[in-house]
């Protein structure tokens, strides 16, 4: 104890030592630690007010159940004709889980048919379309973007964003881009193009469901199994009637995209704040590097003197 409490003094005296010599650093490089973090503050102002603002419209949605979108009474009127129609390979779904329909959301074939009917390529890639001549820059066909282009552009890079509440269920679709107005027009377009696919998708799956039916009844002699058959036919039949009447089939809009009048990023105040932190702790390392060496270089000196 008495050797620990003998050399706290020293320790002490060598921390202060240390700290001196730090600030004395500091002092020395004044001027080149300033100007870097100034310089660099600046630099990245610069560039921050280069980069466009970035706008996000969302969508408020909540999923269509099952029941919904089959009268509320669906499930209820098929009774036990439900397993049998999975037997023979009918599908008397409505319009598909909410995974299933976000899947298709984010699906590389929706989201290319989408950009393909509302012609929005040139604008996406605005940078490699030439708007003059109302073409690719590239003439080489292969380099001009395509389906995974389009594919990236909304899932990796941003442009698309789904949000789901695991407690309430409810569903975001937003979208990000450097135009309000736009990003605005695209979210609504979106959320109705998709309840369009899947109700597309339903009446087709249910005309599929119907020529079997009825290609089935006419082999069938059992009256019971024509019974059934008939109850089939009748309710694919009411389905397909709903889908075609049910106009928001997959997810019913609860508060449709506005224009944002305010921009999400960048964060200009950020990126300057960040990057003068950043600039002012590598300009003192570096500073305390520099000294370091320029004392290892004295000492050497001093001991081939000696």
């Amino acid at each position: 104890m008495s050797q620990q409490l003998s050399n706290s003094p020293n320790q002490i005296d060598e921390d202060e030592i240390d700290l001196r010599e730090i600030w004395r650093v500091l002092v020395k490089y004044k001027r080149m630690i300033l100007s870097a973090t100034f310089g660099v503050a600046i630099v990245a102002a610069g560039i921050s007010l280069l980069l466009p603002n970035i706008y996000r419209a969302e969508v408020l949605l909540t999923p269509v159940t099952g029941d919904d979108a089959k009268g509320g009474s669906m499930a209820a009127a098929l009774g036990g004709l439900g397993g049998l129609a999975s037997m023979a390979g009918i599908s008397l779904g409505s319009g598909g889980s909410t995974e299933e329909n976000l899947s298709i959301l984010k699906s590389r074939e929706f989201l290319w048919k989408f950009v393909q009917d509302n012609k929005l390529m040139p604008i996406l890639f605005e940078d490699e379309w030439d708007a003059s001549q109302k073409k690719w820059k590239e003439t080489d066909l292969k380099k001009q973007p395509g389906q995974m282009d389009v594919f990236r552009l909304f899932n990796k890079e941003g442009v698309l964003d789904v949000v789901t509440e695991k407690k309430t269920s409810l569903v975001t679709v937003a979208i990000e881009w450097n135009d309000a107005q736009l990003a605005t027009e695209w979210a609504n377009q979106m959320v109705a193009q998709l309840n369009r696919y899947t109700r597309q998708e339903a009446i087709a799956r249910s005309g599929n469901n119907l020529k079997y039916l009825n290609e089935e009844l006419t082999h069938t002699q059992f009256e019971e199994m024509r019974k059934i058959l008939f109850d089939l036919i009748g309710q694919e039949q009411k389905q397909a009637m709903l889908a075609n009447a049910q106009r928001e089939f997959a997810f019913r809009v609860l508060d449709p995209a506005i224009v944002p009048d305010k921009k999400i990023k960048p964060k200009r105040a950020i990126i300057v704040l960040l990057s003068a932190v950043l600039a002012g702790f590598v300009a003192v390392l570096i500073a305390i590097i520099r000294e370091g060496a320029i004392k290892r270089s004295e000492n050497e000196i001093k001991g081939l003197k000696t």
